[in-house]
């Protein structure tokens, strides 16, 4: 199923069985359009502009976030091990 984009026409020359059927505005994939508008707010509430340039860095702290909300805990218990289990590294204040 797409959005009928004219760029998807040349892939009927590799797949011969391929049939393009319009979808319905935002019924076909409800959870991705509910991650957009998600994605949307926070961009909007948070950083309140977000230009070209760094466009690719928000996308990637917000997937960075979304991917472990649910992991809190985890994240605060392997914050601790990692602490915990590096070698310190000691430098000189002239090494600084």
């Amino acid at each position: 199923m797409t959005d009928k984009w004219t760029g998807y026409t040349p892939l009927k020359i590799d797949f011969e069985n391929l049939k393009q059927t319009k979808s319905d505005k935002g019924k076909s994939f409800p959870l991705m359009h509910i991650h957009i508008m998600n994605l949307k707010g926070w961009l909007r509430g948070i950083h309140h502009h977000c230009s070209k340039q760094h466009l690719q860095v928000y996308l990637d702290e917000y997937h960075f976030r979304f991917n472990r909300r649910a992991d809190r805990k985890k994240m605060f218990e392997s914050l601790i091990y990692r602490m915990v289990m590096t070698t310190p590294l000691f430098m000189a204040f002239k090494d600084l």
